[in-house]
């Protein structure tokens, strides 16, 4: 039994290094604002244990008082520097959904590369399936400057159909931790056709600027 804990815990340790993504941003599009905050960073020493943390709430200019929000946080056993199992939850309009995933992730020795995807599994009665993922990739420039580019999407499905998916995307440059540049958000519903009751898919994109900055 202490061989069996040895050999787990060598596996951990050796992958000390984490990778750490923390920002806030402010994004204006065409047709909503939005204030978007993430996490992701270890939580221990030892990078066994992370946590992840998506929060967004988007306000339409037209209906300044309905506030769509989205918080996605798990917190993830790492078994090494790709793989982990997760669990936590989501929160939208619709109220609190448990969850548990998989964390798949990888990020480069340069550090301009980070992925992390996570194959989700709703812990409910009828349970939906997602899968979620943020890509960033930013390589230097000059010694200052850096391109930016970040890609954030979701899809919720069942085996009968699509629910909901998002997708964000971010392009510009990184001066000093801090970032700027245009941007898309999409919103993707299934909804019922109150006329014929069938399901229709619809297309909601959201195109404008953004800034942020990125907390060490």
């Amino acid at each position: 039994m202490k061989q069996l804990f040895s050999v787990l815990l060598l596996t951990l340790i050796y992958q000390v290094a984490q990778a750490q993504i923390i920002y806030g941003e402010i994004f204006g599009g065409h047709e909503k604002a939005q204030h978007e905050i993430l996490v992701s960073k270890p939580i221990d020493s030892l990078g066994i244990v992370s946590f992840f943390n998506l929060t967004y709430f988007t306000v339409d200019y037209q209906d300044r008082q309905t506030i769509d929000p989205f918080i996605y946080s798990v917190a993830t056993l790492n078994f090494n520097q790709y793989i982990g199992i997760a669990t936590g939850g989501y929160i939208t309009n619709q109220g609190f959904v448990p969850i548990a995933a998989i964390s798949l992730q990888y990020f480069n020795e340069k550090s301009d590369l980070y992925l992390n995807v996570f194959p989700t599994l709703e812990l409910t009665s009828d349970p939906n399936y997602e899968m979620f993922g943020l890509l960033v990739y930013n390589p230097a420039l000059t010694e200052k400057l850096k391109f930016f580019s970040q890609l954030t999407f979701s899809t919720n499905f069942n085996f009968e159909q699509h629910n909901f998916s998002f997708q964000q995307i971010r392009l510009g440059l990184d001066y000093r931790e801090f970032q700027f540049g245009v941007g898309c958000d999409t919103q993707v519903p299934t909804l019922e056709n109150p006329v014929n009751n069938e399901l229709q898919t619809e297309f909601n994109p959201n195109a404008g600027v953004f800034l942020r900055t990125t907390f060490n």
